[in-house]
């Protein structure tokens, strides 16, 4: 039986304001992926965990998947979640953006990682990531499995995520 890797919400900002006076807060969540072990399934170690920060507004406006801030599946006290949620945080390699450093330096990207959740185990898992990449603004490049394995190594090498194919 598989079983879904899930994600913990472990930060969360002041409420602040966007260029169009919307309320946000960027909320950090961290993955726990389940490993099997002689013992049975366990969590691994918090240091080979990932970690991402996400922005979310107070109202869900424009349709996108994300859920607002002040939706109650961030109440730490809401016994259905409870801050612990089903979802990962995955990787892959998207259309090429910029990112503008605070000093006005940009640089090209082509590598993506959000939150998305779900069942990780579901057939359905990559459908759901496609679809929370898109909300983001990133399409999803297709990539061979030896352009993934490539990406795989090099990220193995620096510890980062992997990649699927």
């Amino acid at each position: 039986m598989a079983i879904s890797n899930f994600v913990i919400k472990t930060g969360e900002s002041e409420v602040k304001e966007d260029r169009n006076e919307r309320n946000y807060k960027t909320v950090q969540f961290t993955e726990c992926v389940m490993m099997q072990t002689p013992w049975g399934l366990v969590p691994k170690p918090s240091t080979q965990c990932v970690s991402t920060k996400i922005n979310c507004y107070e109202e869900n406006y424009l349709g996108k998947e994300d859920p607002g801030y002040n939706d109650p599946i961030f109440d730490p006290k809401n016994p259905s979640a409870g801050g612990i949620f089903m979802g990962a945080i995955p990787q892959r390699a998207v259309e090429e953006y910029d990112i503008v450093s605070s000093d006005g330096t940009v640089r090209q990207v082509e590598v993506y990682k959000t939150v998305v959740f779900g069942d990780t185990s579901s057939p359905s898992w990559e459908n759901t990531v496609k679809a929370a990449f898109r909300s983001r603004g990133h399409e999803i490049v297709e990539t061979s499995i030896a352009d993934a394995a490539a990406e795989n190594m090099k990220n193995l090498i620096k510890g980062d995520n992997l990649v699927d194919a």
